[in-house]
């Protein structure tokens, strides 16, 4: 399946200017892009409209799998006139469960033949469909969390998974590893620490989990004393 992206838009090139001046190297090209290629036959998105279905027709995708609010569903009806469409009704919040959309995600994506291409897209291709795509490639390729994050973030840097979905993808981590659970350092500790801008010591940060049952967002509470520091990022209102 051939990458989809787009020319560099002004807000690209003004952030391209902005890195040049703080000298931090990062591919803008990448940043800006609507849809990311993760693997052959799977990408990773923002919401489409109507303009972007040749251009995910010449991509190759024949399924769609949109992960959105219910309020939302209406705005992506259309495409289930161009492709096979599942809705997943997600919201991006930290205490939402995935667990039911990782199923049907699994069966959806199971479904489509080595022909056809999926896209998953929630609202801006950062958190909800990020995760079920980070989960897919655990689940597939037999990697860790992390390892599948970082693999899937360079394909799209905004990929972001917040905290509660992160909690989650940890979880099932430990489902299909269970030798992992021995880590002295687990995934969502380094993802939080490098990822989500955690301050502090990665040490007491693992602890925290561990006493939390790797509930994320109970162990940044426990660890700070109520109050989760600003800087954090990946947290979403409850």
């Amino acid at each position: 399946m051939a990458p989809v992206g787009r020319q560099s838009t002004r807000w690209g090139r003004a952030v391209d200017r902005v890195l040049g001046w703080v000298s931090v190297d990062l591919d803008v090209e990448a940043l800006d892009r609507r849809f990311s290629p993760i693997r052959p036959g799977l990408m990773l998105g923002s919401i489409p409209g109507p303009a972007d279905i040749p251009e995910l027709r010449a991509a190759g995708i024949t399924h769609v799998v949109s992960c959105l609010a219910e309020t939302r569903r209406p705005k992506v009806a259309f495409l289930s006139d161009d492709f096979e469409q599942l809705f997943l009704d997600l919201d991006d919040t930290i205490d939402q469960d995935m667990t039911g959309a990782l199923d049907q995600f699994g069966r959806f994506i199971a479904s489509v033949d080595t022909n056809g291409g999926v896209l998953v897209h929630c609202r801006a291709g950062v958190s909800r469909s990020s995760s079920l795509v980070v989960a897919h490639v655990m689940a597939t390729e037999g990697r860790s969390f992390i390892d599948a994050y970082r693999e899937v973030r360079a394909a799209r840097i905004r990929a972001l998974p917040n905290v509660g979905f992160a909690s989650q993808l940890q979880r099932l981590e430990h489902i299909l590893e269970p030798s992992r659970r021995d880590l002295e350092v687990s995934s969502l500790a380094q993802y939080l620490h490098e990822f989500c801008a955690v301050p502090g010591e990665i040490g007491p940060l693992e602890a925290a989990l561990q006493a939390s049952g790797f509930d994320g967002p109970t162990a940044l509470r426990e660890l700070f004393g109520g109050d989760i520091p600003r800087v954090v990022q990946g947290i979403r209102p409850a």
